[in-house]
């Protein structure tokens, strides 16, 4: 066997190693590139009952604040089996990187799995995000939900979660109170 046939095997091994050394070094970024997720941020709103009022979503940023967002859900008390609509008013002034892209909330049975029912929301010409929908009627009664509302910023997707019942004891669908 000839020296020169000798060298291509053992050229074919040096590419193959650098091939495979230069994709551990460089996989993070290269898969960051394939990846078209945004990372999501997790948001905690201040305690407040769906039920009976209009809750404030804080969005606070590393050098900047902004009033509240608030986020609501008509009629009140939440009714089952009946349109609902989910309105997000955003503050009179906000920050250029807190503009939403897209709007929706995901409602899913906290206390039981009764799906998703994602309902998406369209900014209207006052500025608030409105989506309607409706929640099914769960066979044990009143049913613990979650409403996570997720706004799609320019660099991250926000979500924040609210708890609620419904129906309420007393109203349609619900238990009657004695």
């Amino acid at each position: 066997m000839s020296m020169q046939a000798r060298r291509w095997p053992l050229i074919g091994l040096a590419l193959l190693v650098v091939s495979i050394v230069l994709a551990q070094v460089f996989k993070a970024p290269l898969l960051a590139l394939l990846d078209s997720s945004q990372a999501t941020m997790q948001i905690t709103p201040p305690g407040c009952d769906l039920n009976r009022e209009v809750c404030l979503l804080p969005i606070l940023t590393p050098v900047a604040s902004e009033a509240p967002w608030s986020f609501g859900i008509t009629p009140r008390p939440i009714p089952v089996s009946n349109e609902i609509t989910l309105t997000l008013t955003p503050p009179d002034r906000t920050l250029p990187g807190n503009r939403p892209a897209a709007v929706w909330v995901d409602l899913t049975g906290d206390s039981m799995d009764m799906g998703l029912i994602r309902i998406p929301l369209t900014q209207n010409a006052a500025g608030q995000w409105v989506g309607t929908g409706s929640i099914p009627v769960c066979v044990t009664g009143q049913m613990r939900w979650r409403a996570r509302l997720q706004m799609e910023l320019a660099q991250t997707t926000l979500q924040a979660d609210w708890l609620f019942d419904a129906p309420v004891s007393g109203t349609a669908h619900g238990n009657k109170s004695p």
